[in-house]
């Protein structure tokens, strides 16, 4: 006999109290694993749900009058109405709001379990959430499951990312709304140490999560995210016990990442490798900053342009750690890992995954060298598209034009005579030298519908010829005498055979008349095996059998390869490569940034 619903769920619930999991359970009944799944994780939250009683007072008082009541009662006394029930009074309001959401929402609220910002049952998955904080009244209880929500909204973002979605203001609030009660409760409760160092910790992840995300974010929701930062970075100074607040507006207008030199400029302001940012008590890491060190930063910029550090690190000048980046397209995906240019990156939880795996998608990989294994602290969309056998990105080397504003970096840039888009998310990196006008500059950056949107830009020192240039791309199209090199307009170098369409191009140039004109070609290559793949990073080992080693990646510099700079241990480089007939990496062209 097919056995009823309610069976099979009963037969799943008391598998799961011998320990068995959800998935081995649903394999039982396939054809109804979609319902059964919903009421299974309703029933694995209900159990987290602490138990609670009463305060022992209270429930001891209640009890007393209700002896003393019933003994009038067999007294034939009249029996009072005024009975204490105080104490079941948050338990009976909690229990009636539940019952009436249940009951109003139907299915609603098990089917809602899994749901995402973007689902019409989001909100009946918060309403659930919020009837589990009212039936708790245990404060430290109270404090513990709003951070397990707020900690849930994290999950729902990354959830949102990977599927190549935009962060939408709802969950950016549920996170701030959870967090801040959250640390509301605990500042009362100064002895739940774990907890209070748990809010803290906490917060400070997902505000580092947010932001790197402002690029990610939906228009309508950049109000919900100036105030979800705000709130997290408060959540860390007041766990921390350190006076002052970040507004809303101070985080405004999104954040920007810089590395530089340290120099004071005024009374709470310093030049940071040229960019003008305030430091105060709400600065995480700036109390014990001193000149001239180096230091990478997370700014934000106010609505009123001004930029103001959340968190100052100090560095030794050179890569953080041994982390790099990697670009090409994906060979293969695995449960925890992600194989690009023939290396194994592994994935965890951890992974900012800003779009959904599949092989021979372009990705850029950042990627840190955690205890002798690479991997992966983001992964984003590469240069290029699916079917292109190379990455699009563009790098460009010449002298900044324009006043860069001491207070606000970000807008339109004159970089040897090439108009570039700096965003908020364009990274800043002055650690060899002052951004200003005259120094020279390196530039990353991709074309989006013919603006050319600046992703790094990286001081290289002080200015050459100012109509000088340098470019790396890939060659869109071409005729007799103009190219376009990864949405760059080049008159071709003379005497110079015209590559194929495809091929990555490097050549150095003059700007003439506003016009760049290709003086000389350094190299082309067509990526004809397997693709190109673009690494930046430090030098870890220049090996004398010609294998170097960029990060944990190694790399073969074969003696035809083109090298441009005077490469050592030590060196940032920028390596384009192809993979060779073994599938190894090969460097074709080896662009040494600076060795300071």
């Amino acid at each position: 006999m097919p056995r009823s619903f309610s069976a099979m769920l009963d037969d799943c619930l008391s598998a799961l109290g011998r320990g068995e999991t959800v998935d081995a359970c649903l394999a039982r009944y396939p054809n109804h694993a979609d319902e059964l799944r919903a009421h299974l994780r309703l029933a694995q939250r209900l159990v987290k749900t602490p138990p609670h009683e009463p305060r022992p007072a209270a429930q001891a008082a209640a009890w007393h009058q209700f002896r003393t009541q019933a003994q009038d009662m067999r007294l034939g006394h009249k029996p009072h109405r005024s009975l204490n029930i105080g104490w079941l009074r948050p338990l009976t309001i909690a229990a009636a709001v539940t019952v009436a959401i249940i009951g109003a929402a139907g299915g609603s609220v098990y089917a809602s379990q899994d749901a995402l910002p973007d689902s019409p049952l989001y909100r009946v998955k918060l309403a659930s959430e919020d009837a589990r904080v009212w039936f708790t009244f245990d404060d430290g209880a109270k404090a513990e499951l709003l951070l397990d929500q707020s900690n849930e909204r994290t999950d729902e973002i990354m959830e949102m990312l990977s599927a190549g979605k935009s962060v939408s203001g709802n969950v950016l609030s549920a996170m701030r709304d959870r967090n801040a009660r959250a640390v509301r409760i605990l500042e009362d409760q100064p002895e739940e140490l774990n907890l209070l160092t748990r809010a803290r910790e906490q917060s400070a992840e997902q505000e580092d999560l947010l932001l790197v995300l402002w690029g990610d974010i939906e228009g309508s929701a950049q109000d919900d995210y100036a105030e979800a930062v705000a709130t997290l970075h408060n959540a860390q100074l007041r766990t921390t016990g350190i006076p002052g607040s970040v507004k809303p507006d101070d985080v405004a207008a999104g954040v920007i990442n810089i590395s530089g030199s340290a120099e004071p400029a005024a009374e709470g302001l310093w030049l940071l490798g040229g960019v003008e940012v305030r430091l105060d008590t709400r600065t995480l890491g700036g109390t014990e900053l001193q000149p001239g060190q180096p230091v990478n930063v997370i700014a934000a910029r106010g609505a009123n342009g001004r930029l103001l550090a959340l968190s100052v690190t100090t560095s030794d000048g050179a890569e953080p750690g041994q982390k790099y980046v990697v670009s090409g397209t994906v060979d293969d995906i695995g449960d925890d890992e992600v194989v690009i240019a023939g290396q194994r990156i592994a994935l965890t939880k951890k992974t900012l995954l800003r779009l959904k795996l599949k092989r021979g998608k372009s990705v850029e990989i950042r990627i840190e060298d955690i205890g002798g294994e690479a991997v992966a602290s983001s992964v984003g969309e590469g240069p290029g598209n699916s079917d292109q056998t190379a990455t699009s990105r563009l790098a460009y080397e010449g002298t900044i034009e324009n006043d860069v504003s001491a207070q606000d970096v970000t807008g339109e840039w004159l970089v040897g005579g090439q108009e570039f888009t700096v965003t908020p998310d364009t990274e800043i990196d002055a650690r060899a030298g002052t951004l200003k006008k005259g120094a020279l500059a390196r530039v990353e950056a991709t074309a989006d519908d013919g603006e050319i949107v600046a992703a790094r830009v990286t001081v290289l020192g002080d200015g050459r010829d100012a109509a000088d240039v340098h470019v790396e791309g890939v060659l869109e199209k071409s005729d007799d005498n103009s190219w376009t090199v990864s949405g760059v307009q080049v008159d071709a170098p003379a005497e110079s055979a015209t590559p194929e369409v495809g091929s990555l191009v490097t050549l150095d140039g003059r700007r003439e008349d506003r016009k760049l004109v290709g003086k000389t070609l350094l190299a082309s290559f067509h990526p004809s095996r397997g693709g190109l793949a673009l690494l930046r990073g430090p030098v870890g080992v220049i090996g004398a059998d010609g294998i170097w080693r960029v990060g944990l990646t190694p790399v073969e510099v074969p003696a035809d390869a083109v090298i441009r700079g005077e490469p050592r241990e030590g060196s940032r480089v920028f390596i384009w490569a192809n993979r060779d007939d073994e599938g190894d990496l090969r460097a074709v062209y080896v662009n040494v940034l600076h060795t300071d």
